[in-house]
């Protein structure tokens, strides 16, 4: 019986030979493979990406990337978020910033992966002001961060009093939305007392926390069974005329 592989087989082989470090062998496979007539198609090329991300080669990743469109595959947003995770991750933000705007222009939508991403290379250089603009930019397009977006940003920002001070003096005060976002994700993260201080500290700051501020506290808090603390919160919420008594 002659056996022809299909596209399954093929990407199977390219994912093994990538996970087992043969990154040389791997794009051999593939050129050898084109040569005999067969076509491979957007998950295959999602792997091969993947699989040199993985095993650190992100030039021959992008150099795939650069070639797809020449074989009538189009690129992925799994595509690029592969490479601009692996770009991040050694520290090459401005290269990975690149292929964002790249992926804009494209029409490819960014999701909560490339976000993700994203925020964590500007804190690992440091940038936490454009780290938090990235997180609205994310919530303004209706990309909802998940609990991992949250911790990269709670492991950069857990001194969060000292960067929001250090963020003011530079002229770029926090606003209400900020505060929030980070209260919420320390309340994700189960940290009650750095939001309770949070919440404090913005007041002290001179800004008001709104509805959806105490909502994000007093929710986490009922999750956790902590209801004295909840209640007391919906009392200043009915105090302040944010909650109408029904």
């Amino acid at each position: 019986m002659d056996y022809q592989p299909n596209t399954v087989t093929l990407t199977t082989i390219l994912k093994g030979l990538c996970l087992s470090g043969s990154v040389e062998k791997a794009v051999r496979f593939h050129d050898r493979v084109l040569a005999h007539g067969f076509h491979f198609n957007q998950v295959t090329y999602g792997t091969l990406i993947n699989g040199l991300c993985k095993s650190g080669h992100t030039s021959a990743a992008i150099q795939v990337l650069r070639n797809i469109p020449r074989y009538g595959i189009a690129p992925d947003v799994f595509m690029y978020n592969a490479i601009i995770d692996s770009l991040c991750k050694d520290t090459l933000v401005s290269q990975a910033f690149h292929l964002f705007s790249e992926m804009l222009a494209k029409g490819i939508s960014p999701d909560v992966i490339t976000y993700g991403s994203l925020i964590f290379g500007l804190c690992l250089e440091g940038q936490y002001k454009e780290a938090i603009d990235l997180l609205s930019d994310m919530v303004l397009r209706n990309i909802t961060p998940d609990v991992h977006t949250y911790s990269i940003l709670i492991d950069g920002l857990c001194k969060e009093g000292k960067i929001f001070q250090d963020l003011s003096v530079k002229g770029y005060p926090p606003n209400v939305r900020t505060y929030t976002i980070m209260i919420n994700g320390l309340c994700r993260e189960g940290l009650f007392e750095e939001a309770l201080a949070l919440l404090s500290e913005m007041e002290h700051n001179g800004c008001l926390p709104n509805a959806v501020t105490f909502e994000t506290v007093i929710r986490a808090l009922f999750e956790k069974d902590e209801n004295d603390m909840a209640e007391k919160l919906l009392r200043e919420m009915v105090a302040r005329g944010l909650l109408k008594r029904h």
